[in-house]
């Protein structure tokens, strides 16, 4: 019998150095004696699905991706996104004042300083991507706003721009363009993958940032004063087109001006300087106030789900944007019940992704490349409190591309833990029909190599437009674990 329990045990110590997250709960009793007959089993116990409706006032969408555009699914419903971004000031920045053309014309009331026009300014707003969703063709138009409120990391996708006071639409306007996804108005041999959508807007923008600089060195001082007291930021909005997503990975407020250069162009100097008596020459010089990570930029989706799929008694989705996720009811109560006296070891969820929708559209939504998995009660104030997944009641996996499967290896933490607080709550006992209900969604998660150790470092609402399709029926939880009987102590 001492073979066998030690045979036993040495299945259990591979079992527990398999994986990293993987870890042995006990629902029973632990290994007895030697005459105890030690086996170990799996079993598979079926669990339930259901959609699970986004409160769009819970998705946190400040992200270094501004998502522009719209896209109607035939499935999902209409997907609107738009964005506004703060932009960054570097500490203390100024203007060389004393090498810039200017003239000046007036006097500041306030502060007695001499107020300049300077020569050949132009401002833009320019947005950088290198990716994009839907049609390369489509025509779109975006406008870009002023906005007048300070921006929080707090947001959420419930923000609504106009209505919430971020921008008055008849006197915030800055410009607006026509562009498509792959830059057509460019040379078809000049076009790259990093893209550019440029905006021109009023000239008088940069003249009035240039002389508060001048005036007003103090709104410089960092990036918080120069986006309270300069500008607040801007918000990009889509106005036409249908189709196409952009992944803007860079803002940028651009303002052009002249400057005095020696004959090359290239050093800067004053005008009629001692000593300086050839032809004064003029350069263009440029400056870019950009969306950087030390900013806050905030993404707005308007997001009209098809009541059709919320309400689907056959599938359930994993979808993003603030769109629509899967909760999972884990049978805690039967599996307390029917290994009461046996130790766990294992607990593998596999969620089967099948295929897409074939809508007749010729761009579907991929599936989302990572998920994670928590308690339905925690769904929200796990973003609201910046957690990371801890293998214990949180958990994320990737997308297995070969079979088209999120496979969470062991999730025995989070169930043993529901049967032991329905112990403590039930005198011991703990309901047949108890489930405790978890929920998956797509999810954006950050990682940083330390010590040759991939370690998570944030882990956020995944913002792209992608959804996996799951089947409500004849899913399983498989569960390994240790069994203990009585035996006679024969061999």
């Amino acid at each position: 019998m001492m073979r066998n329990l030690l045979a036993v045990l040495a299945v259990l110590m591979a079992v527990l150095t398999a994986g990293c997250d993987d870890t042995t709960e006990d629902l029973g009793l632990n290994l007895r004696s030697d005459n105890d007959i030690v086996e170990s089993k799996g079993r598979v116990f079926p669990v339930e699905f259901e959609n699970f409706e986004v409160d769009e006032d819970s998705i946190y969408t400040n992200s270094a991706t501004g998502y522009l555009g719209k896209y109607s699914d035939d499935v999902f419903g209409d997907l609107t996104a738009g964005f506004m971004t703060q932009l960054y000031c570097q500490n203390g920045f100024t203007f060389d004042f004393d090498q810039m053309v200017k003239e000046p014309v007036g006097i500041d009331a306030e502060t007695g300083d001499t107020i300049y026009e300077f020569a050949d300014v132009t401002c833009y707003v320019n947005l950088g991507y290198d990716s994009f969703f839907g049609d390369s063709v489509n025509p779109c138009e975006v406008e870009v706003y002023r906005i007048t409120r300070e921006l929080t990391d707090e947001m959420t996708s419930s923000v609504d721009p106009e209505g919430d006071g971020f921008y008055d639409p008849e006197t915030d306007f800055l410009g607006r363009v026509t562009y498509t996804a792959a830059n057509t108005y460019i040379d078809e041999d000049e076009r790259t993958e990093d893209r550019n959508v440029v905006i021109r807007i009023p000239d008088e923008v940069g003249q009035h940032i240039i002389n508060l600089n001048n005036l007003h060195p103090e709104y410089f001082t960092n990036s918080t004063t120069f986006n309270r007291d300069v500008i607040n930021g801007l918000y990009l909005k889509p106005t036409l087109g249908d189709g196409t997503m952009l992944y803007v990975n860079s803002s940028s407020l651009n303002i052009n001006f002249l400057m005095y250069a020696d004959s090359a162009g290239i050093y800067p100097i004053k005008r009629k300087q001692p000593g300086y008596t050839d032809q004064d020459s003029t350069s263009l010089y440029s400056v870019s106030f950009n969306s950087t990570r030390e900013v806050y930029q905030v993404n707005t989706f308007a997001n009209v789900m098809n009541e059709e799929v919320v309400n689907d008694n056959e599938n359930t989705y994993i979808k993003s944007p603030a769109g629509i996720f899967t909760t999972v009811k884990l049978p805690v109560g039967q599996i307390a019940g029917e290994l009461a006296n046996d130790t766990i070891l294992q607990m593998r969820l596999t969620l089967q992704a099948y295929n897409q929708y074939d809508n007749g559209a010729e761009i579907g939504m991929d599936k989302p490349d990572e998920v994670l998995l928590v308690p339905k009660d925690e769904v929200y104030s796990f973003f609201r409190s910046n957690s990371l997944p801890d293998n214990h009641s949180s958990y994320t996996t990737s997308l297995n591309t070969s079979d088209n499967t999120y496979v969470f290896e062991n999730i025995s933490a989070l169930v043993v833990e529901a049967i032991s607080r329905a112990r403590a709550a039930n005198g011991g006992d703990v309901p047949s029909d108890l489930v405790e209900e978890v929920v998956v969604l797509p999810v954006t998660v950050s990682r940083e190599t330390v010590n040759d150790d991939d370690q998570i470092t944030s882990v956020r609402n995944d913002l792209m437009p992608q959804y996996a399709r799951l089947v409500k029926a004849g899913n399983k939880l498989e569960v390994s674990y240790i069994s203990i009987g009585s035996g006679d102590g024969a061999d």
